[in-house]
């Protein structure tokens, strides 16, 4: 392949940087109550997409930094959040090639299951280090990001193509 047409890991990183600001604009963008709970995580979906296509440049150091920032933007305990997406980073980097063959309804499923556990495991984290107390509540969100990963899936398909990321 000529040096010309390959991508720079430059535009990797200015494909993960765009849809990680638009992922934390719609974390913290003013929601209708009826609509809360059921808002899906959108950090989780971003980190999960990007370990899935790029399982070798995105892992779970990003997913940690990742993490880090969004729990400075929230102000929450250090650590929690950087070490469950690290955790759903590495997880979907095992994963990749065996969730690359399903169709995008096998990997919604799929993804259902490990955003759950990322959930769950976050969830039992903050309890830990806040008194953070696990809700019924709590779980909506999960159905949330299991409907919305098609979407999203083929939206930042999108980006990685206009940015040229193979």
């Amino acid at each position: 392949m000529p040096s010309s047409s390959r991508p720079s890991s430059g535009s990797l990183f200015i494909g993960v940087s765009i849809s990680v600001f638009v992922a934390l604009v719609l974390t913290v963008v003013q929601l209708p109550s009826w609509l809360f709970y059921y808002w899906p995580d959108w950090i989780a979906i971003v980190v999960a997409y990007w370990a899935l296509v790029a399982p070798k440049r995105i892992g779970p150091y990003v997913g940690f930094i990742i993490g880090t920032l969004l729990e400075v933007l929230f102000v929450r305990k250090f650590g929690v959040m950087g070490f469950g997406l690290a955790t759903l980073a590495f997880i979907v980097n095992s994963t990749s090639q065996q969730l690359r063959v399903l169709s995008i309804w096998q990997q919604m499923i799929s993804m259902g299951v490990f955003i759950g556990f990322f959930k769950l495991l976050t969830g039992w984290l903050s309890g830990m280090v806040a008194g953070f107390t696990i809700a019924t509540e709590y779980w909506y969100s999960l159905l949330g990001s299991v409907v919305i990963w098609p979407f999203a899936f083929i939206l930042l398909e999108e980006l990685r193509r206009a940015v040229r990321i193979r």
